[in-house]
């Protein structure tokens, strides 16, 4: 048998070491069964020739990637990570799942988690999204706004002053003489025939007098009123 190696690799003289050892040591033997004959291998060794040994030389040596492999191919066409796995039945950020008819395949999503958008689907994929997000339910009915409150319409000076003339000239017109009347309703004479307030209080402390009111109970009427 013919073997031939490189001298200069460390690897290649373990193995002939242990072949020479494995050799040896089944010569000391002695033969209690017929030989196999020896069939040659693809490295000029034969099947007797397999070393009782953890080391196998290169040629019986398999490597077996751990990381995944990127293999390219046609451009346009899928390209897959080995060991990467997509769960088509995942939702995105707008709660929705795939769907074939609108979203790209095979499954994978947006930087913002939504998925992308199967070519020419774009209208489609968009009036998905809008429906999904769209707030569910009938509004609730939010109650009218409160008209504001129209102002009473001013009250004519001279026809109050008019009117509480006459009572005065009347005995029993009024509870008690005007400037008592007007000191309960802080009233003051420069500016009465500009001041609506005073004057709605005077009118409105009639209106008190003509229900039968007595004096407290008018005032209270007319400062409550105005």
């Amino acid at each position: 048998m013919q073997i031939t190696f490189n001298p200069h690799s460390p690897e290649d003289c373990r193995t002939i070491a242990v072949l020479f050892d494995a050799r040896a040591a089944r010569m000391a033997q002695p033969e209690t069964a017929t030989a196999r004959p020896d069939t040659p291998l693809a490295d000029d060794l034969t099947a007797t020739d397999t070393p009782d040994s953890d080391i196998v030389p290169a040629a019986y040596q398999t490597d077996t990637p751990d990381t995944p492999v990127w293999t390219p191919v046609a451009e346009g066409a899928p390209q897959y990570i080995q060991g990467e796995v997509t769960h088509a039945d995942d939702t995105d950020i707008h709660g929705m799942t795939h769907d074939d008819a609108i979203h790209s395949t095979p499954a994978s999503k947006n930087a913002d988690g939504s998925w992308r958008a199967k070519r020419g689907q774009k209208e489609a994929y968009e009036a998905a999204i809008a429906a999904r997000t769209a707030p569910t339910g009938m509004p609730m009915p939010q109650p009218a706004a409160e008209a504001p409150a129209t102002p009473p319409a001013p009250i004519d000076y001279k026809t109050m002053a008019d009117r509480f003339v006459a009572k005065m000239s009347d005995p029993d017109g009024l509870p008690t003489d005007h400037g008592t009347i007007y000191a309960a309703l802080q009233i003051g004479y420069a500016d009465l025939e500009t001041n609506q307030t005073s004057i709605a209080r005077l009118d409105a402390y009639m209106d008190a007098v003509d229900n039968g009111d007595d004096h407290d109970a008018c005032v209270r009427h007319a400062l409550g009123s105005v």
